[in-house]
C-alpha cells in the first residue's frame, strides 16, 4: 500500500526530530518526506496499513498531517 499524505514539516531539522519514531513506526516500509514540495508530501510504502498510525505520530509531533491518497501496488513479477 502506498499512501501520501500533506504535511507542514518545513526544514530537514524538523524532519531529523521524528525521523527515528517514523523509522520505529514504519519498520519495514519506505518513507520519505519530500521538502521541495509545497505541500512537504510524506509518502509511505508499506505492506501494512499504518495510515492512522502516521496521522496519529505526526499530530502528537505538532505536525499538520492529510491524507491524499491510499493506493495498492500489484508486485511486478
Amino acid at each position: 500500500m502506498i499512501s501520501i499524505f500533506k504535511t507542514n514539516i518545513q526544514s530537514g531539522i524538523e524532519l531529523n526530530n521524528i525521523s527515528h519514531h517514523l523509522n520505529t513506526l514504519l519498520s519495514g516500509a519506505t518513507w520519505s518526506v519530500d521538502l521541495s514540495d509545497s505541500d512537504k508530501i510524506l509518502r509511505i510504502d508499506s505492506s501494512l496499513d499504518k495510515i492512522s498510525d502516521a496521522v496519529s505520530l505526526l499530530t502528537k509531533f505538532g505536525y499538520n498531517c492529510e491524507n491524499l491518497q491510499n493506493f495498492y501496488a500489484p508486485p511486478v513479477w
